[in-house]
């Protein structure tokens, strides 16, 4: 269940044209470590994410040490971008659940806690909100006003 749901929100940040394609796999909550980046997602002002699938992040903040070979038309990332998010928080707002596999943010809704660790480590926490509109939506995250990343809520 936990490979479809993977599966499922990797296609969701690669697109549908892209389902020839063997799928990205996000990292599951609580491992450790940083994301593997697996593909370059373009965007059509300039800018590059990556993203392993769960996490896109703008290069520019991530500074991976090599980028990975696989391109990905960002369309679909451009639209989680625009999309309107009436629900903001900060890291502050957030409770490591036991397990400590994920975070919750004030909505109840579950973040892995792989990339929010992530997030905290090359972001300055005082200037990051998180923007979200609901349990399976993507979620923004800003960093001094500008969208940086999205990332994907963990599946209950």
């Amino acid at each position: 269940m936990r490979r479809l749901a993977a599966a499922a929100i990797a296609t969701i940040f690669a697109g549908p044209a892209l389902l020839a394609q063997p799928p990205l796999k996000p990292a599951a909550p609580g491992t450790a470590g940083d994301p593997a980046w697996q593909g370059v997602v373009r965007m059509s002002d300039g800018r590059r994410f990556v993203t392993d699938g769960g996490l896109a992040v703008d290069v520019a903040v991530a500074r991976p040490a090599k980028l990975p070979d696989r391109e990905l038309p960002g369309k679909t990332l451009e639209s989680y971008l625009a999309a309107s998010s009436p629900m903001e928080f900060g890291f502050g707002d957030l409770v490591v659940a036991p397990t400590g596999h994920t975070y919750t943010a004030p909505q109840g809704i579950p973040l892995n806690a792989t990339y929010i660790n992530y997030l905290r480590r090359i972001l300055p926490s005082r200037d990051v909100r998180f923007r979200m509109s609901g349990a399976l939506q993507p979620v923004v995250v800003l960093a001094g006003g500008k969208a940086v990343a999205v990332l994907m809520p963990v599946r209950r």
